[in-house]
């Protein structure tokens, strides 16, 4: 099964994103160097947002593809550490 963000709030992510940079654009229409770079600093900021999500949302399947067996060995130390940090009393009545 696959799940992830669907495609009309995609579309919406996208359009909102590139209004509030056009937005950015047009008070920003009187050109100096420092507005300039906070256009690029701000479309930056949401194009590494929106990659951000879309690598999120199928973390087997993108570019930064991630192993199940990463995360069942994640999951084994993680239980590890869980018992040993637990008193002896409490581990005997298990």
């Amino acid at each position: 099964m696959r799940q992830g963000v669907p495609g009309l709030v995609w579309s919406l992510l996208i359009v909102f994103a590139s209004g509030l940079v056009g937005c950015m654009l047009v008070f920003a229409a009187e050109a100096s160097l420092s507005k300039a770079v906070l256009v690029g600093v701000f479309t930056s900021s949401l194009t590494l947002a929106l990659l951000t999500v879309r690598e999120l949302d199928f973390p087997f399947e993108s570019a930064l593809r991630l192993s199940s067996r990463d995360f069942n060995e994640t999951l084994k130390k993680v239980d590890r550490l869980i018992a040993a940090a637990q008193p002896q009393g409490s581990r005997a009545s298990e």
